[in-house]
């Protein structure tokens, strides 16, 4: 049978042709969020993504930074399909390094590579409110006076408290390649030891923690449930930890790092100070924790708050440790009253549902079978789920999994409240309540 050569071109011509992708380009910077369109083949690199731009902005491929997610920018090598686009439609970040600005900026660190300084992710900056921005730059200048970024003596990740030029704490940093299991983590919770797992909890990679927190934070609305304020940035600073410099022997220190005795090479005078994307969250002085006092003291109101939050997010995180506790002084004097504040929600939006009743520490107090007050009952039932699932996924690139677990406890949630449940029957039917979580 003798084949068509026509036939053949147009079936080639057919095949390039759906090899086309139409992305979008969007210039965080751009103020009115306007994209354009560019149209590119499946199997380009980055590289040539930046010299269409080039042909376009006149801006050279050099000084552009392109992000498909919120945490590191794509290098050139890369093609689209690496970094995870496959279909049209997709949205590339796209910010000029500050060395074509010519100068530093809240939303870029200085050009020098061994100068602490920390700045607002560029792929943040309309998310990241103007208190939140005046935290950064207040934290940029007690680095500029060489206040050392303080390690938390707890936690299985590394987090920092930074300072501003009074040197008063003011925010907490957490680097998403210190966190568990992540290259970087000062713990000793790294890949490869003896008994190695992937992750602290399924459903989420290390390194993605750091979004989370922020993710956290965009989702409480109004700051109904009282999450601080808290954005991207990037960092650098010689007190991170960096390649097993923190790590002890126990912990494997002895094999990485520059004190390393496998690794002669490198001087021990040198040390590359590399910057860090992660979380920043605005530090909250409070007088202690769940811990160390009673359920019975807090409001049903306060108790309502935290238990909303945590069955929307699904978090899989929330024990007493993580509710900070600032006492208020009741007008008369003799009655105090106390607000809690969640923090670390590094393991909420996981693509796993397998919350335990253990998860939520406060699943067994008393207010928790309260009805619901009017402004608690109002606020589940105004929540724009779509709204929100669209924030989490075209700007910090949450899972599809995770978000269908989104949607449904959120509907759950509004459905048990609007048939007239209790928090805590609504709690029941999202969290697992056999031994140990597991299986029976």
């Amino acid at each position: 049978m003798l084949s068509n050569p026509g036939c053949k071109r147009s079936n080639l011509h057919t095949a390039l042709n759906q090899a086309d992708l139409k992305i979008f380009i969007k210039d965080v910077r751009d103020k009115q969020g306007r994209k354009r369109p560019v149209n590119v083949r499946s199997w380009s690199t980055v590289k040539d993504v930046k010299d269409q731009l080039y042909q376009l902005l006149n801006v050279p491929p050099s000084s552009q930074r392109l992000f498909f997610g919120p945490i590191n920018d794509l290098p050139n090598h890369r093609t689209l399909n690496d970094a995870g686009i496959y279909r049209s439609g997709e949205t590339l970040l796209f910010d000029i390094r500050p060395s074509m600005r010519g100068f530093s900026t809240l939303t870029s660190l200085q050009t020098s590579d061994s100068t602490p300084d920390i700045c607002v992710s560029s792929v943040m900056n309309d998310l990241t409110t103007k208190s939140m921005r005046r935290i950064v730059q207040r934290t940029r200048r007690g680095l500029d006076m060489g206040l050392k970024p303080e390690i938390a003596l707890d936690g299985s990740g590394g987090t920092y408290f930074l300072r501003d030029a009074r040197k008063v704490k003011i925010a907490a940093f957490k680097p998403s390649d210190e966190e568990p299991y992540a290259p970087n983590n000062p713990r000793g919770y790294i890949k490869g030891g003896f008994n190695s797992v992937e992750a602290m909890r399924a459903g989420i990679n290390p390194g993605e923690a750091c979004v989370r927190e922020v993710a956290a934070f965009l989702t409480d609305h109004g700051g109904f449930s009282g999450v601080p304020m808290t954005t991207l940035v990037e960092a650098r600073h010689p007190a991170f930890h960096t390649n097993g410099t923190n790590l002890k022997v126990s912990q494997g220190g002895a094999s990485s790092g520059l004190h390393s005795l496998s690794d002669t090479s490198l001087p021990k005078f040198f040390f590359n100070v590399e910057s860090k994307v992660g979380s920043c969250q605005e530090f909250i002085m409070a007088e202690c924790t769940m811990d160390d006092l009673s359920p019975s003291l807090i409001s049903v109101e306060e108790v309502h708050k935290i238990a909303i939050l945590d069955i929307r997010l699904m978090n899989a995180d929330r024990n007493s440790a993580n509710l900070l506790c600032k006492r208020i002084e009741c007008l008369d004097g003799k009655l105090k009253k106390y607000t809690l504040t969640p923090i670390d929600h590094g393991y909420c939006l996981r693509s796993a549902c397998d919350v335990c009743w253990f998860d939520w520490c406060w699943l067994d107090w008393p207010q928790l079978k309260e009805p619901l007050s009017k402004k608690s009952r109002s606020y589940i039932m105004h929540l724009n789920i779509e709204s929100d699932i669209r924030v989490l996924k075209e700007r910090l690139h949450i899972q599809s999994e995770a978000l269908d677990i989104f949607r449904a406890s959120c509907k759950l949630l509004q459905a048990g409240i609007k048939a007239g449940l209790t928090l805590y029957e609504v709690a029941l039917m999202c969290c697992r309540y056999d031994d140990a979580g597991e299986c029976m």
